[in-house]
């Protein structure tokens, strides 16, 4: 491994621990506002069901927004693992090195851009 490949990892390690650790504080501090919210809305508290159906519509969107951050989370994750296994940065449709713009924009990605996108196609959600 070159000097430049070595400095490109460490910088996205990098990227990824902060990432790692922005989504965790993210995710608790998120877990905490809910549990508030829920908390506070009890029968006798709430003025009408309209105060009622609106928190708990915002502890649904809330807890929507958690699911996405702790799918984040684990691709964060996985792509910490796949650095300490070795085999960070390969694309695992075709195989060949993600390109660095890709990573860095990108650090848990594991396709290339190309592969990305036909996995889009052929899974749209």
């Amino acid at each position: 491994m070159n000097v430049d490949t070595q400095a490109h990892l460490t910088t996205l390690r990098g990227l990824l621990l902060f990432k790692r650790n922005e989504l965790q504080a993210d995710l608790h501090a998120s877990q905490l506002s809910r549990e508030q919210l829920l908390a506070g809305t009890t029968a006798h508290d709430v003025a009408d069901l309209k105060d009622l159906a609106a928190d708990a519509q915002r502890a649904d969107v809330s807890g929507k927004a958690e699911d996405a951050m702790r799918r984040e989370l684990a691709q964060c994750q996985a792509a910490l693992q796949r650095l300490d296994d070795g085999c960070y940065g390969d694309c695992i449709g075709c195989g060949e090195p993600i390109p660095w713009p890709r990573l860095l924009a990108q650090p848990a990605a594991q396709r290339c851009a190309d592969c990305q996108r036909a996995a889009e196609r052929a899974n749209p959600q």
